[in-house]
């Protein structure tokens, strides 16, 4: 068995891939369509166009970081849609240019915004970038392009006989399903990306930035409503709303942040009084969450795993001698189950882990008593017992003569001590390596 090297590019993720060629090739299509015009509709909307750019611009550079890790530019989509939809604009020309431009303006701000990234050195996801870019062309397709009573958005914007309302309600339409097309595009790049099932990641999705994207959906519109009266300042009132929820998630990520910096420094102690191997925890913590993800397990799940993960030997504490290197899996099953039921004991005295402990404590159930006795033993439990046992055994070294000699020994104990499903899901794991294998680590601080 040998792990591979890191597998971050593109052409091992066909999915993620055609996502970008297909945002690539709407792009050529944009510029090639309005080639001829160009210049001259950048020289009349010359206002409108920077302004838009700049806030895709700003949008994309300042993402929002989720609490799961999770990278989002709700403010990127929201400016996008609003140039999509934008018609009669108070001192400046009429926004009547075709789709395609609108596509190139917001293309430019993620451009300038990827490349100042890469400049930086910071990582740029190419999949998630061009799923909203192509969420957007959508949404422009369908309020430029799509003229269902013989007028397209703009033009009924600017029809002061009763068609505004009408106009509103087509927005909001609009913007639901193109918004709905780039969480569904987002879930596929990022289950592609981390190995995990689609259904999963598009559960997590809905989860956590579906909210957002209820904001977004109103955001775009008003933006198009406010024009004719407040001109390009419509632009940051729209939007103003939409910023404010981002101090608030923020600051609900950074607290996730210190929570999960506290528990790993609980689960240092036993590193610290020499019951375990210095990393041993995070590196259990790392492969744990990995097989969750290939197991389909949603983000809250992922986090108690994490949690559990890092805290599963905490009992060793109690122990008069240390276990020779910490290694558990070489312990007889009593000990186990002891420090099992102390590390849980330790865990129930903070308040909002007792799901946690729980976790912890059933750890050393051996997977025969799910199989012969239909014991209910959480499958974040089994997770955590077989990542343990390959830490244990691998010492935490990644040569591959070390992986194989400790999947021999896992499989020793396969259906009696291990649950056989999740060894497949390890076995994945370490063959997949690279990208997803440190994807989350530490999740719930990034």
């Amino acid at each position: 068995m040998i792990i591979s090297g890191r597998r971050s590019s593109l052409t091992s993720r066909p999915r993620a891939l055609t996502i970008v060629a297909a945002a690539v090739l709407v792009l050529g299509l944009s510029t090639w369509a309005e080639g001829a015009v160009l210049g001259s509709l950048i020289q009349l909307h010359w206002r409108t166009v920077t302004v838009f750019t700049l806030a895709v611009f700003a949008a994309e550079v300042a993402r929002l970081r989720m609490p799961s890790g999770r990278l989002t530019a709700p403010l990127s989509s929201a400016a996008a849609l609003g140039l999509a939809f934008l018609g009669p604009v108070q001192g400046e020309p009429t926004a009547d240019f075709d789709g395609g431009f609108v596509v190139i303006v917001v293309a430019t701000g993620m451009v300038l915004a990827a490349a100042l990234h890469r400049l930086r050195g910071v990582r740029v996801r190419l999949g998630q970038v061009s799923s909203r870019l192509l969420a957007v062309s959508l949404a422009v397709l369908m309020a430029r392009e799509w003229r269902p009573g013989g007028s397209n958005v703009g033009e009924l914007l600017a029809d002061p006989v009763g068609a505004p309302s009408v106009a509103a309600l087509g927005m909001v339409l609009v913007s639901g399903i193109a918004l709905a097309i780039e969480m569904v595009l987002s879930s596929v790049v990022r289950a592609e990306r981390l190995h995990t099932s689609w259904r999963t990641s598009l559960l997590d999705e809905l989860g956590e930035v579906a909210p957002l994207t209820f904001a977004v959906v109103a955001s775009g519109p008003l933006v198009a409503l406010m024009a004719p009266s407040f001109g390009l300042m419509s632009l940051p009132a729209a939007l103003f709303p939409l910023a404010i929820t981002y101090v608030a998630v923020g600051r609900y990520a950074r607290n996730r942040l210190t929570y999960r910096q506290t528990i790993a420094t609980l689960a240092h102690l036993t590193e610290h009084g020499g019951y375990t191997p210095a990393g041993h925890a995070e590196r259990v913590s790392r492969t744990s969450v990995r097989i969750g993800r290939i197991l389909g397990l949603s983000e809250r799940e992922l986090r108690d795993l994490e949690y559990a993960a890092l805290l599963h030997d905490l009992g060793q504490i109690s122990l008069a001698e240390p276990i020779p290197r910490g290694a558990t899996v070489l312990a007889a099953p009593v000990d186990q189950r002891d420090i099992a039921g102390e590390g849980a004991r330790i865990v129930r005295q903070a308040e909002g882990l007792d799901v946690v402990a729980g976790y912890i404590e059933s750890q050393a159930t051996p997977y025969r008593q799910v199989r012969e006795q239909g014991d209910d033993v959480p499958l974040v439990s089994r997770i955590i017992k077989v990542a343990n046992a390959f830490d244990d055994l691998t010492g935490g070294s990644q040569q591959a003569q070390s992986i194989a000699a400790a999947m021999e020994r896992i499989h020793l104990g396969l259906g009696y001590e291990y649950d056989p499903e999740v060894v497949d899901a390890l076995t994945r794991a370490t063959v997949v390596g690279g990208a997803g294998w440190s994807e989350r680590a530490p999740a719930a601080a990034r």
